[in-house]
């Protein structure tokens, strides 16, 4: 096969040929067959990935650091991801100097029965590289919240000339614009992100945000905006502010800060996350029930000039195909990626606070 990209009839035919387990041909079809799986997958992980398009993503070549100099006027802490599932460390290794940002691997792996190659069944191995690339968003999403949320909710406490500053924490906390998401607390967060010589350009909130914004009355906004509102099912853009719809937001997603990591994989550790302390925490039990109401949180981000937030690649996802799997009369491809992320300086975002308690 050339690296041209191969014809859905094309797919099926080569698909059919790999059903012929036992010859030396039907082996080599199923090989292409699997590295031309890579495609697919490679475009829906770069079509629907949030995490690409918070994070800058970098690929290096071929024996190259995942290095970045730290700016003279940064403001610490800097954070980067050890590896999969771990805690993100926060640390400065002198001003001016480079930070190494770590790089690990993402895999996953499918597989089917051979006889669906045998039935030119190619809407099964498809399933499965769609299902391939959901495994990866879902991984490479929660590195990158990993990253982001802490930090949203660390202090600076200072370094050299550089003045202490406090995390970058939004919130309305009496008045008519508590309690939702109102347009005081997007001002609001708008008025913090210029103090930090920042624009506000991108708000990702939760479905029940997404919800606050639809009910906006025409008393607290123009009758042209809540138009475009509603045209936009509540969401679109606000003073030049996109608004986007995070699932995994809000009081049942698993990226809040909840009172601990029951639900979720951000919980609070006596009483607070790092320099984060809730006037109401969120309680949700392991099934996903909330029992106290409390804060959820959403998060801005000043995407006009990222380099801030940093996505080195050392390999993208390439599929490749297991023949191990022919002792149990199935097919399947494994693959892995290795990447890396990392916060360079805190100033270009910062986290809206909604306590939704009673």
């Amino acid at each position: 096969m050339s690296d041209r990209e191969i014809t859905r009839q094309e797919m099926k035919d080569l698909f059919k040929a790999t059903a012929a387990v036992e010859s030396p041909e039907g082996l080599a079809a199923f090989k292409a067959f699997a590295a031309a799986l890579t495609t697919p997958i490679l475009q829906d992980i770069r079509l629907a990935s949030m995490v690409r398009q918070l994070f800058a993503v970098e690929p290096l070549s071929p024996g190259a650091q995942a290095s970045y100099p730290i700016a003279d006027d940064i403001s610490a802490p800097v954070w980067t991801l050890p590896g999969l599932g771990m805690i993100a460390q926060n640390f400065v290794e002198g001003v001016g100097e480079e930070i190494f940002v770590p790089t690990f691997n993402i895999d996953t792996a499918m597989d089917w029965k051979v006889s669906y190659a045998r039935d030119s069944r190619i809407d099964i191995p498809e399933r499965a590289a769609k299902a391939a690339a959901r495994a990866i968003l879902e991984k490479e999403e929660e590195c990158g919240w990993r990253v982001i949320v802490p930090s949203a909710t660390t202090n600076f406490t200072g370094k050299g000339l550089l003045t202490a500053r406090n995390a970058p924490i939004y919130e309305i906390t009496s008045g008519t614009g508590s309690k939702f998401l109102s347009k005081e607390l997007i001002n609001t967060m708008i008025v913090g992100f210029v103090r930090n010589n920042r624009n506000l350009t991108d708000l990702y909130v939760s479905p029940e945000d997404a919800a606050d914004i639809r009910e906006w009355t025409d008393t607290e906004i123009d009758p042209v905006t809540r138009r475009e509102i509603f045209v936009a099912a509540g969401m679109g853009r606000i003073w030049n502010v996109n608004l986007h719809t995070v699932r995994q937001l809000g009081a049942v997603g698993k990226y809040n800060i909840n009172s601990t990591t029951d639900w979720g994989i951000f919980g609070l550790t006596g009483g607070s996350y790092n320099n984060y302390t809730p006037t109401t925490a969120n309680v949700v039990t392991s099934a996903g029930v909330v029992t106290t109401p409390g804060e959820t949180q959403i998060y801005g981000f000043d995407l006009s000039t990222n380099d801030s937030l940093v996505m080195p690649i050392r390999k993208e996802f390439s599929a490749i195909d297991d023949p191990t799997l022919l002792r149990y009369q199935k097919q399947g491809f494994y693959g892995w990626e290795e990447v890396g992320f990392a916060c360079l300086d805190s100033r270009m975002l910062g986290m809206g606070v909604i306590d939704r308690s009673a």
